[in-house]
């Protein structure tokens, strides 16, 4: 996994596993049996003062009551508070949550005694000799040292470089199935300090959808990736939680066969939920491959901020709505972002305002031209062409030009776009088309290349 710092847009962090192995269990566990023991007093706390007070208390005041618990005192100070910091997010998230409408959430709550919780060593918990991690505890208890193989923190980027990072957190994690501890994984986060970006080139803009994905590039190319697959994954999820639910709710709660239905469900929703992840991936790196092999230096993706919302509203159907609120535009979004950062590329947000109601060719606006959500025929100019694709080109308009109505495209050659004014539409699992001609307005406003947005 790996993130751009929100601190630098440009500076990007990576993680690394390491298996540790069942034989580090010994070590380990009664740090992380501690870890769990401050998270169920947090709970606990909290629980209180909203039945006395009714309201939460802040995490300010949690790490002020537990400061002198034993259980804190076998933990490194940081990484104690680094539970405290965990709860109060989730309780956080519960407040949003419920004040979004969403009443059927319930807190944090407790966990297992025995429960192996993670534990967060931040970069003043640890200390880096060679090959060697020193994970430091309270005062007066002995670090434990992990030893981690050669170049454990060398990145070798896209094009060949190595970039050696610096380690900012460690964090050590329980693989737990069937109720069981199989593995201890330890998390280095490593700083590969500011990347350096291409500040000119070519454009690209991807128009997310739960379906399909398309792309448009300033050089004129148009792409069209098929996601049906991904989206059958999805629904065959709801499917799968649909059926568990309808079998737990005719058991006893708290019975034996309620709590082996309850971990099937688990067990089979985590297998489902790797695959979808791992498809992810796929699509995102190789959207990134694309860019890198294009030349591009900026990649825009529509910001979709408050489209569930607008979702929620009676905006769309019901199958429709489903789709929009199920798909990880966000986390796409953010693993493309990386990705493209390791290959000198930037990622920007961008309005989608009128894009899916604009012709990209002529520039005119009617929503009823779109037929229907894959289908788009202009009334002006003739243009038949995938919905999607007819969006990605106005969302690279309207970042090159400013604006995508009122705007049409100046074609060298050509009557029109290559997969437009034939009868059909795009099909291929990854289609492509062309604009014959330079992406450039008629008042001759921009060219293809463009420099960074100020």
């Amino acid at each position: 996994m790996a993130w751009s710092d929100k601190s630098h847009p440009y500076r990007l962090l990576l993680t690394k596993q390491f298996p540790l192995g069942l034989e580090t269990l010994p070590i380990f566990q009664p740090v992380m049996q501690a870890a769990n023991r401050i998270w169920n007093s947090c709970a606990w706390h909290s629980r209180e003062i909203f039945k006395q007070e009714d309201r939460w208390p802040t995490e300010a005041e949690l790490k002020t009551k537990f400061k002198s618990f034993a259980a804190w005192k076998e933990l490194h100070s940081q990484s104690a508070q680094s539970v405290v910091e965990e709860y109060f997010e989730a309780v956080s998230a519960y407040r949003k949550h419920r004040e979004n409408g969403h009443l059927e959430m319930n807190p944090p709550g407790f966990k297992p005694k025995n429960h192996l919780r993670t534990v967060t060593w931040k970069r003043q918990g640890f200390d880096v000799d060679g090959s060697t991690l020193v994970l430091k505890l309270s005062r007066g208890k002995e670090p434990i040292e992990v030893v981690l193989p050669e170049g454990w923190d060398v990145v070798v980027l896209p094009d060949g470089t190595e970039v050696k990072g610096v380690p900012v957190e460690v964090k050590v994690k329980a693989v737990i199935r069937r109720r069981r501890v199989e593995n201890l994984v330890l998390h280095v986060t490593l700083d590969l300090g500011v990347v350096p970006v291409y500040r000119a080139g070519a454009v690209s803009a991807y128009d997310y959808n739960s379906a399909v994905v398309a792309r448009a590039v300033s050089n004129g190319r148009l792409d069209l990736f098929v996601c049906r697959e991904l989206l059958s994954l999805v629904q065959y999820r709801n499917k799968i939680i649909a059926g568990f639910q309808e079998k737990i709710s005719r058991l006893k709660e708290g019975s034996r066969r309620w709590k082996r239905c309850l971990s099937a469900k688990v067990r089979v929703l985590k297998r489902l939920d790797r695959r979808i992840r791992q498809m992810e991936h796929a699509l995102t790196k190789l959207s990134a491959e694309l860019d890198g092999a294009e030349g591009v230096a900026f990649a825009v993706v529509g910001d979709l901020t408050g489209l569930r919302r607008s979702a929620r509203t009676g905006m769309k159907g019901k199958k429709a709505s489903q789709k929009i609120n199920q798909m990880a535009y966000d986390r796409l979004r953010q693993e493309q972002h990386y990705k493209n950062l390791t290959r000198g590329i930037e990622t920007d947000t961008w309005t989608e305002r009128n894009t899916s109601s604009t012709c990209c060719l002529c520039g005119a606006r009617n929503p009823a031209w779109r037929r229907h959500r894959g289908l788009w025929v202009c009334g002006r100019c003739g243009l038949v062409l995938q919905a999607g694709l007819n969006g990605a080109a106005n969302l690279l308009k309207q970042y090159l030009f400013g604006s995508c109505t009122g705007r049409a495209l100046c074609l060298q050659g050509s009557a029109g776009l290559a997969l437009g004014r034939e009868a059909e539409p795009v099909c291929a699992s990854i289609s492509k088309g062309r604009l014959s001609g330079t992406w450039s307005s008629r008042d001759g406003s921009d060219g293809p290349l463009r420099e960074a947005p100020r």
